[in-house]
């Protein structure tokens, strides 16, 4: 019996077959596959998948026998790594090599052997494909090609298996790296949110007091960053939940016309402040009712509208809203913001919807966080819209989207005739003051509150 020597590249070789973190691990059935083929297109009993490592020839997979491992010193596949073509043994007991060979002499009775390197490339062999039987024999041309293509499939196998087990690993880290980042988005949320609404209710009972101009400015000052900043979180929140899908789609159906009454009132308020004009024409029924996320759509439009606002120093900001009716239950929501402010170039445009893209106009000093439009373009995505943009520098820019949706028309009991509808409120109304208990573990809102 002749020993095996060790190839050149031992030491790189056996790295490379640690790195795969595959020795004594389970069977698998992808590898036993291979081995039961390997047998039967080869007509052998036993076809193993063998690696070799310091000491010893481990059997990822065993088809014909049960033992996982034999001593180094005695494998043939020792010998077939030393080659890049098939080794062959027709008959081991008239081979120098392994007379006297215990696997030979005792079981599983080694007489034929046959196997192709496994081999990440020429100069790296982790072990082999065999096929063995127990009296000599030959294989013809047509199995001896078929244990190569055999061979290849079974390195595919053990690369993709390390690549799959990385990307567990790396899946693993990145779900706790992202409970991480929800456990932080959660302590803003309650940290953050909760002193800045106190601030801003704060602000809002000095506006109320008799302050000289000077003062009053400071006050608007404080109130305009508290908004700012609580807008940042808030968008900060939103583009959390969207990116990590643990944002929901919450459909129902709601009267679109009192979606739209909110808007028209709030930015009227804001641009009449800006001494520019806002125009919002409607097309859409005012008996209509709409089955989808009425929070995202409002977020979406409020957004879209806001920027806007934001850039538009003089002229108008106009929204134009239409319903595309495809059946008598499908529809396509159709929302269009036009503004006259600076325009966007195309290089900008291009990157105008990737998170924190702050786009500043030349001239304008404005900015935010960079995350609404980011926020516009996800809520669409998950909702099946779309939204484009034309612009042109200096003349404005005009944003569209469509959003799929249900539709139903339903009569109202009382019939609006245009925006400025009064909501009735459903508070109840008493004769005499009453006492209120409150109850909030922050001691600002309870001050506010109070």
């Amino acid at each position: 019996m002749i020993i095996a020597p060790l190839p050149k590249n031992e030491t790189a070789r056996l790295s490379a077959l640690k790195g795969l973190e595959i020795l004594d691990t389970p069977e698998e059935e992808m590898f036993d596959e291979i081995t039961k083929l390997a047998s039967m297109i080869c007509d052998t009993p036993i076809s193993l998948v063998s690696l070799i490592d310091e000491t010893r020839q481990w059997f990822k997979s065993h088809h014909g026998l049960t033992a996982r491992e034999t001593p180094r010193s005695f494998a043939f596949c020792s010998h077939a790594i030393l080659g890049n073509e098939v080794f062959v043994v027709p008959n081991a007991k008239e081979d120098d090599r392994f007379k006297n060979n215990p696997l030979v002499d005792e079981a599983p009775n080694v007489i034929f052997y046959a196997g192709i390197p496994l081999a990440l490339d020429d100069q790296i062999k982790l072990g082999t494909l065999c096929v063995i039987d127990n009296k000599p024999r030959e294989l013809n041309e047509n199995q001896i090609q078929m244990l190569r293509l055999l061979g290849k499939q079974t390195v595919r196998l053990l690369q993709m298996r390390k690549a799959t087990e990385r990307m567990e690993v790396e899946k693993l880290a990145a779900e706790k790296a992202s409970a991480a980042k929800r456990d932080f988005i959660a302590a803003i949320s309650h940290d953050i949110r909760n002193p800045l609404n106190s601030l801003l209710g704060m602000s809002e009972m000095i506006r109320e007091t008799d302050l000289n101009p000077t003062v009053l400015g400071y006050v608007d000052h404080i109130r305009n960053a508290g908004e700012v900043i609580l807008h940042l979180v808030n968008d900060t929140i939103e583009i959390s939940r969207l990116e990590e899908k643990a944002s929901i789609l919450k459909n129902e159906w709601f009267e679109f016309y009192q979606c739209l009454h909110i808007l028209d009132s709030f930015f009227k308020t804001e641009t009449k402040r800006k001494q520019i004009e806002f125009k919002l024409n409607n097309e859409v029924n005012q008996n209509i009712f709409l089955l989808s996320d009425k929070r995202k759509i409002e977020k979406i439009f409020w957004n879209l509208i806001a920027n806007a606002v934001k850039f538009t120093n003089k002229g108008a900001v106009t929204c134009s809203v239409q319903l595309e009716t495809k059946t008598k239950e499908e529809g396509i929501l159709q929302f269009e913001v036009k503004d006259t402010g600076p325009g966007i170039s195309p290089e900008v445009k291009d990157r105008l919807f990737q998170k924190y893209n702050q786009f500043v106009p030349e001239g304008c000093g404005i900015s935010g966080s960079g995350l609404g439009l980011s926020i516009v373009k996800l809520s669409l995505e998950e909702m099946g819209g779309e939204v484009e943009v034309e612009s042109k520098l200096g003349e404005g820019s005009t944003f569209k989207v469509k959003i799929p949706t249900l539709w139903k028309l339903e009569e109202r009991k009382v019939q609006p005739s245009h925006l400025d509808v009064k909501v009735q409120s459903h508070l109840p109304i008493f004769s005499r003051p009453q006492r209120v208990l409150i109850a909030d573990d922050n001691d600002l809102n309870r001050k506010v509150l109070s």
